[in-house]
């Protein structure tokens, strides 16, 4: 999965996208020394959603060019497990809230457009990203 995701220059790739049946998500979040950090969360839940939002645009994978605002919680904590089966816990703030916010959608049927406004084709506006 996160071979495709990076040909597709994604940052967020949910297992039921690739046509897989189960519960996971892998996600490659770019690092200041410009390498991602890597995810793979089985089971994902989100937990603690904050009332704080932000709004940011928004495209995916599965939505080829196309873009939109999507409103999200700005911090959430993601429960799962690893790859191992260890249990994890994760507290995330911006940029991987939203994208942890966008895979966990797609697992449980939900695409961005099901949330977005100013939905739009081309690129992606300045200081945005491209998740998956």
């Amino acid at each position: 999965m996160r071979s495709i995701m990076r040909r597709a220059n994604g940052v967020g790739l949910s297992a039921n996208q690739v046509g897989l049946d189960m519960q996971l998500f892998v996600a490659g979040i770019p690092q200041r020394n410009g390498r991602p950090k890597w995810y793979a969360i089985f089971n994902p839940k989100i937990e603690r959603p904050s009332k704080e939002q932000f709004t940011m645009e928004e495209g995916c994978l599965s939505v080829p060019n196309t873009y939109g605002t999507v409103t999200r919680p700005k911090e959430i904590v993601l429960t799962g497990f690893d790859k191992h089966q260890r249990a994890v816990t994760i507290r995330a703030t911006g940029l991987i809230a939203r994208v942890f916010q966008h895979e966990v959608d797609h697992l449980n049927g939900i695409v961005f457009i099901d949330k977005a406004q100013n939905l739009h084709e081309g690129t992606v506006e300045s200081d945005t990203e491209d998740t998956a």
